[in-house]
């Protein structure tokens, strides 16, 4: 992605946090169904992942912004983005990309609207020299009405699309926080090793 991470920074969207009356009605049902759930620091996964597919169904509503986004390149779309807090967008990536793996470092849902979104979660260890072992814990091929959704420490992953699975996913991922704010950490399975990204990294590009 152009940003450099599986959530890029530069899509088109909200910059800040307006209130949510001045949101098309299906955001600001989203948000206001997901402001039920923010009793806890982290809320019930299952029940947020629901409404993440209840909101990616509305193909009405997404046609038009995924038709903003070029088919052949990277790209996204920021639709919630506070300074803090849950924040949501619009990603797609192109034939045969793929995000490094990675940490966020708060919850996180992944769903699809359009495509085949294959996705990766990971058990890492990591070790002071730079290694890390790692082992695939899950891998999916996400369809249009499948959620993903992860909480730390369980939450190293990666998606993207795979060759031969299906067309070039558009997806939703929805944040339960900022993560550039946090320590985190990549990951290299092929090579068996890992790095720090301090607050603020992005980390690499897509591969």
């Amino acid at each position: 992605m152009p940003s450099q991470d599986s959530v890029p920074r530069n899509g088109a969207g909200n910059s800040g946090q307006p209130g949510t009356g001045v949101w098309p009605g299906p955001l600001r049902h989203f948000a206001d169904q997901l402001d039920e759930l923010r009793s806890a620091d982290v809320p019930d996964m299952d029940r947020v992942g629901r409404l993440l597919v209840e909101l990616a169904a509305d193909e009405e509503f997404f046609a038009p912004l995924i038709a903003q986004i070029p088919s052949a390149a990277p790209g996204s779309r920021w639709l919630i983005r506070p300074e803090r807090g849950p924040r949501l967008v619009l990603v797609h990536r192109p034939d045969g990309v793929m995000g490094y793996t990675h940490s966020h470092r708060c919850w996180v849902g992944i769903a699809p609207v359009r495509g085949v979104e294959t996705h990766q979660r990971w058990d890492a260890v990591r070790h002071q020299d730079g290694r890390a072992d790692l082992r695939l814990a899950e891998e999916r091929a996400m369809h249009h009405g499948d959620v993903a959704t992860l909480v730390p420490p369980r939450d190293v992953h990666n998606h993207g699309h795979v060759d031969g699975t299906g067309p070039s996913p558009y997806s939703l991922i929805l944040l339960g926080d900022d993560m550039l704010l946090f320590d985190r950490e990549e990951y290299d399975p092929e090579q068996g090793t890992w790095q720090a990204l301090a607050p603020g990294d992005p980390g690499r590009p897509d591969r």
